[in-house]
């Protein structure tokens, strides 16, 4: 191993490494990974250009302890997922078959100018010692920027999470339900410990134990893991927050009832696009950030009062986006986030255009499939890069029917009734109860919203959700078909289809739909 003094770090890519004071900085950001995957990472960067086997990388991160070989796999896999290797072309670590782990990556040794923060990264019980004004882990996601227009949700869902022991939020894709759960964190002191688990990168259900083990920082042991999680949390108050769980919805159940029953005072705080539907669950529905209902009767500073104006100015200016906001300008955004329906993500997917683009060019584009491949924060999550990226992921768990019925009801510029969403349906061999109970599905799973109406009750499908299903339409070839069959849903029921055609723009403006 190479031998450096202990005031300096090792430079890789964008991160800097300083083994001794266990701090890994991305940029100036610090970057919070566990103690096991900093071990193994100090490790291999340290002898950069060298294999190391197994029995070397568990000596450097489980001294002393005999620990399964499926360790080091379940902390690599986190590892690589946390310094984003094999994204954009970067490779830091490979895989050597039969021999081990090498670092690869171009290394370079520095002195630091003064000595780095040791207090950086303390682990929550250490940090409640010293009289830490939240809770945190070394795997804990850091204290985020405050959120515009989310006082109210941080507010009443930490109530919720010190009165409920199961709380899950329940929002659709974009919405901010990890930035949320992480504020909450954050801002309750009620625990003793805080535990964060990463499951948007696991695409088996049986890995779900192993990444809450990894998390917990606890060895993994296939006979017993639940056993092992729970003699983890039994003995103190904790908070364990899992993230991105729609996809292993099934394999969460199954933890989260034994964890619930068999410790006392652990606490169990979900994110998912849909809820689990199990006993004692309390959902928190996450809404989108408020837009108004008129926006063309708005002045620029009424405009700023509402947050998803005011997230997307904010935006906009980052962007490069100098211009002036006058009340013609701030009804043209009210309008964007209005079609938008408040989706942060989107919004600020849109206004990190306005700079190179301009708003009349952006307010053009909305509803044309590059704007759903405008690239937003490069270190965001993959599937949070791009609206594109975020809609797959949700259409990727649908099952074929739900995908047809999603889809279909795309050929709706605003509102629509059941009884309508049936008839451009009909004649495609769907059972009237299937079509219902997809439609159901989609509602579960954030991706239909029921908006109160005049008789019966309206559905609608948000924004970007609308302008993704209008494009796999597109490319199922069957667009034409479908727009036949809703033409002469209207001819026959005027009145209604006349009310579902409002919503598109409040403005009165029309945007083409245009593949690209």
């Amino acid at each position: 191993m190479g031998s450096h003094a202990g005031n300096g770090y090792f430079g890789f890519g964008p991160y800097r490494l300083n083994p001794a004071a266990r701090v890994l900085r991305r940029g100036d950001d610090l970057l919070a990974i566990g103690s096991r995957a900093f071990d193994i990472l100090a490790a291999l960067v340290q002898n950069h250009g060298r294999v190391l086997s197994h029995g070397e990388l568990m000596a450097f991160a489980w001294p002393g302890l005999h620990v399964e070989t499926s360790n080091i796999r379940v902390q690599m896999t986190h590892l690589r997922r946390e310094i984003g290797c094999g994204e954009n072309g970067n490779r830091y670590i490979v895989s050597v078959a039969g021999r081990g782990y090498s670092f690869v990556a171009p290394v370079i040794w520095e002195e630091a100018s003064e000595p780095e923060d040791r207090y950086a990264s303390l682990s929550c019980h250490q940090a409640c010692c010293n009289g830490s004004d939240g809770a945190t882990t070394t795997s804990f996601p850091p204290r985020l920027s405050h959120p515009i227009g989310r006082d109210e949700s941080i507010s009443k869902l930490s109530q919720m999470v010190a009165e409920r022991r199961f709380v899950t939020v329940v929002g659709a894709g974009g919405v901010g339900k990890t930035t949320l759960a992480i504020l909450v964190a954050h801002a309750l002191h009620m625990f003793d410990h805080a535990c964060f688990v990463d499951l948007g990168m696991i695409d088996d259900q049986t890995a779900v134990l192993g990444a809450v083990a990894s998390a917990l920082e606890i060895p993994f042991s296939a006979s017993d893991a639940i056993g092992d999680i729970i003699g983890q949390l039994s003995p103190r108050s904790t908070l364990v927050i899992l993230d991105n769980c729609e996809h292993v919805i099934d394999a969460v159940a199954e933890i989260v009832g034994p964890l619930l029953r068999r410790t006392a005072s652990a606490h169990i705080l979900a994110t998912s696009r849909e809820a689990f539907r199990l006993p004692g669950e309390a959902v928190y529905l996450l809404r989108p950030l408020g837009v108004p209902a008129h926006p063309g009767r708005l002045t620029a500073a009424q405009a700023l009062l509402w947050p998803a104006i005011q997230l997307f100015v904010e935006r906009a200016v980052d962007s490069g986006y100098l211009e002036s906001l006058g009340d013609e300008e701030a009804a043209t955004i009210a309008a964007i986030c209005r079609r938008l329906d408040g989706n942060p993500l989107a919004i600020e997917l849109v206004a990190s255009r306005m700079g190179p683009y301009g708003l009349d060019r952006v307010a053009e584009l909305l509803d044309n499939q590059l704007s759903l491949r405008w690239r937003g924060s490069r270190y965001a999550n993959p599937r949070h890069q791009t609206a594109e990226a975020m809609m797959d992921w949700s259409y990727a768990l649908l099952s074929d029917m739900d995908q047809r019925v999603f889809r279909q009801l795309s050929v709706f510029p605003g509102e629509f009734s059941v009884d309508a969403a049936l008839a451009v349906m009909e004649d495609d061999d769907f059972e009237q109860a299937d079509i219902i109970k997809s439609i159901g599905n989609l509602i579960d799973k954030s991706l239909l919203s029921l908006h109160p109406g005049m008789g019966p009750g309206h559905l609608k499908l948000s924004g970007i959700a609308k302008t993704y299903a209008a494009f796999k339409l597109l490319a199922s070839g069957k667009r034409a078909l479908i727009d036949q069959r809703q033409s002469l849903y209207h001819d026959q029921v005027p009145q209604e289809c006349s009310a579902s055609m409002v919503g598109s723009w409040d403005t009165g403006q029309a945007i083409q739909l245009q593949a690209s």
